[in-house]
């Protein structure tokens, strides 16, 4: 071999290539790098339009009404209630003996209208034991009551002239009972009695007295024998009712 041959230009004659070699085995593989450095976070993204919300449903047929369920045990019975009209105390005077009421006079009892007889009283729920002696009627209950007063009278004579109407009223414990006074009228000499009504609805409580008393200037005269009568008449009467008994 010359030593041109060690170049690349060898003028020495080249010899057909010889067959290839046997591929030789893998290497061995590298060690792993470093890792790299985390990139930067990209910008966000534009937000997306909402969506179109769907239709809504149509309502679904009402299911059928469930059967009764049993009925619950009867609850213990309250406490009685109080008593309503026609369940309270009551009770109905009245005067059949000839009397003359003396002018209004405080305090006196001669102004007071005397009850001799009585017809249905409820039991306990009065006192009438003065009343044919001081006119009081006594109540043992506290409630609501209707108290009404009649008289059959008429101005005692000598009528003067002019001639004066004569009235009555109810007194409470010696106060009078406002709206229950009321009047009659003696139109001539020879008139027997007038007749006339008076009524109210107070409240009355236990132990209170209740009078009728004249509430005019002259004196009145109650006779239960006038002319043209067969029966002697009731000169006077008083109805009191409760209408609601309170605790």
């Amino acid at each position: 071999m010359c030593k041109d041959c060690m170049t690349n230009y060898c003028c020495c004659p080249q010899g057909p290539q010889g067959p290839q070699g046997v591929q030789g085995q893998p290497g061995v593989m590298g060690p792993a790098g470093p890792a790299g450095q985390q990139g930067v976070q990209g910008p966000q993204g534009a937000q997306g339009i909402p969506g179109v919300a769907g239709p809504k449903g149509d309502i679904g047929p009402q299911g059928a009404q469930g059967n009764t369920g049993p009925q619950g045990a009867t609850g213990p019975q309250g406490p009685a209630g109080p008593s309503g009209s026609g369940n309270g105390p009551y009770a109905s005077v009245f005067a059949t003996v000839p009397q003359t009421i003396q002018p209004y006079n405080p305090p006196a009892v001669l102004d007071s209208v005397l009850f001799d007889s009585q017809d249905s009283v409820s039991a306990g729920d009065f006192d009438l034991s003065q009343m044919n002696v001081t006119g009081d009627i006594k109540f043992l209950k506290h409630g609501i009551y209707h108290l009404a007063w009649q008289l059959q009278a008429r101005i005692a004579p000598p009528i003067p002239q002019p001639v004066p109407s004569w009235s009555f009223g109810f007194w409470l414990n010696g106060i009078l009972v406002p709206g229950s006074i009321y009047s009659g009228y003696t139109s001539s000499p020879n008139d027997d009695a007038a007749h006339s009504t008076g009524d109210v609805i107070i409240e009355v409580k236990v132990g209170d007295t209740l009078r009728l008393r004249n509430t005019c200037i002259s004196p009145v005269v109650l006779n239960p024998n006038i002319n043209g009568s067969v029966f002697p008449i009731t000169i006077a009467s008083i109805n009191a009712e409760c209408l609601k008994i309170l605790p």
